[in-house]
């Protein structure tokens, strides 16, 4: 029965860190006056930038980047452009849109989702390891 029990609560443990959804991310060069990139994801935390500048006179000069429709703000006006955002995002289909002018040159941009378990998720490896923890308890004690 106890050895039933511990593997048990194992096997709901190992189940539940299994279930955690995959981070995804990725990285986009483009010297288009309009570029978008669009990718799936779970539910998480968004992160990600978008870089330009200009060395002589050459680069591409962004005029604006959005982010699943929202603006987002450029952090060096000028010559050069950074534009970084992170926001709590929900499950489904993403785009970040980039709009500007070529001067001979690029822009580079790179997002990443960090997932976040479920609740449900976290509760199910807490209670395999919570049955795990009693039996031990009960057979030392």
């Amino acid at each position: 029965m106890k050895r039933a029990a511990v593997t048990l609560g194992l096997a709901l443990a190992l189940v539940a860190t299994g279930a955690r959804a995959d981070d995804v991310s990725g990285s986009f060069v483009s010297s288009a006056p309009a570029f978008m990139t669009g990718f799936a994801s779970d539910a998480g935390v968004l992160t990600g930038s978008v870089l330009s500048s200009f060395t002589g006179k050459s680069g591409y000069d962004i005029f604006a980047v959005q982010v699943d429709g929202f603006a987002v703000a450029d952090l060096l006006p000028g010559l050069d452009d950074y534009y970084y955002f992170s926001a709590p995002v929900l499950s489904g289909f993403h785009s970040i849109t980039v709009f500007g002018k070529a001067y001979g040159g690029s822009f580079t941009g790179s997002y990443e989702v960090m997932a976040v378990p479920e609740p449900t998720t976290e509760a199910l490896a807490l209670v395999g390891m919570l049955l795990v923890g009693s039996l031990v308890r009960r057979r030392l004690g």
